[in-house]
């Protein structure tokens, strides 16, 4: 049965290719256009011709769209290695900026202290096992260094001096060192004082000012410099600021705890001053 229905359905697709055949002969005939075998095997096999077209066109699509992922690959690569570059020349460029600034600040400097011999030099290296109250520089004895040079900012803060000294590197001590202290002044009341290193304010990157008299005019905000007196610091350079006044254990004197003006967890370079000299404006 199932072979009869085949057959049968075979018998009428030939009766119709016949008939679309015989009328595509008798349309040539009446229209005198193209030869009669030719347009009658173009009619049959166009419609073949369509389905090879879409085929192969689908095919061709399929090969291109792989080959654009290719191009797309290469050029994603050579986008990424021409943004590499970019961000390269950003970063040097950046460099550039701090770098001229540092420079602007020494000139500033030294315009506004022509007897002053500065070195700058860069922050190599910090002590952890004294929460950072000493830290090492790239510049010694070959850059003229010696001991006990003060130390400070590019915005003449005071930061510490040399204890240690190498041909190519110092070691420098910072205020808030406890085996550290300096002569000082208030700068409103020029009342004097002196400013050392506590242990237990360094932790929290202070130091202290000890043994004040009750008689001294000290207030909250007050700020503190250099006062010249003891032979290393020369006059002027700014300390830090009051922050706070605690009386003593024995309440004769008292004490204040001094925020350094000089941020010394987060620089990076400092300046050395080579010549003596007794105050700095």
């Amino acid at each position: 049965m199932r072979n009869f229905f085949r057959n049968k359905f075979f018998i009428w697709l030939l009766i119709i290719t016949i008939l679309i055949g015989g009328i595509a002969v008798f349309l040539n005939m009446s229209s005198n256009q193209t030869g009669i075998m030719e347009n009658s095997v173009s009619i049959v096999i166009t419609p073949v011709q369509k389905l090879f077209s879409g085929i192969g066109y689908s095919v061709s699509n399929f090969f291109r769209y792989f080959s654009n992922i290719d191009m797309l690959r290469e050029e994603n690569s050579v986008l990424a290695a021409e943004n590499a570059e970019l961000e390269q020349k950003i970063r040097e460029l950046e460099g550039f900026e701090v770098e001229n600034e540092r420079l602007r600040k020494m000139l500033g400097l030294k315009e506004t202290n022509p007897e002053l011999d500065i070195v700058s030099a860069e922050i190599i290296a910090k002590d952890p096992s004294n929460w950072y109250s000493t830290f090492t520089i790239d510049k010694g004895t070959s850059s003229g260094l010696a001991l006990n040079q003060v130390v400070m900012t590019t915005d003449k803060y005071l930061v510490g001096r040399i204890c240690d000294i190498g041909t190519t590197w110092a070691k420098v001590i910072t205020i808030t060192d406890p085996e550290h202290s300096v002569g000082s002044i208030l700068s409103r009341s020029r009342d004097l004082c002196v400013v050392n290193g506590d242990t237990e304010l360094n932790l929290s990157g202070y130091c202290k000012m000890s043994y004040i008299s009750k008689n001294t005019n000290i207030i909250i905000g007050d700020y503190v410099e250099t006062s010249g007196l003891g032979g290393i610091y020369p006059k002027g350079i700014l300390i830090g600021k009051v922050i706070e006044i605690k009386p003593e254990l024995q309440s004769i004197s008292q004490y204040a705890v001094i925020e350094p003006a000089a941020n010394l967890d987060k620089i990076t370079e400092v300046f050395v001053i080579k010549t003596e000299v007794a105050e700095i404006p």
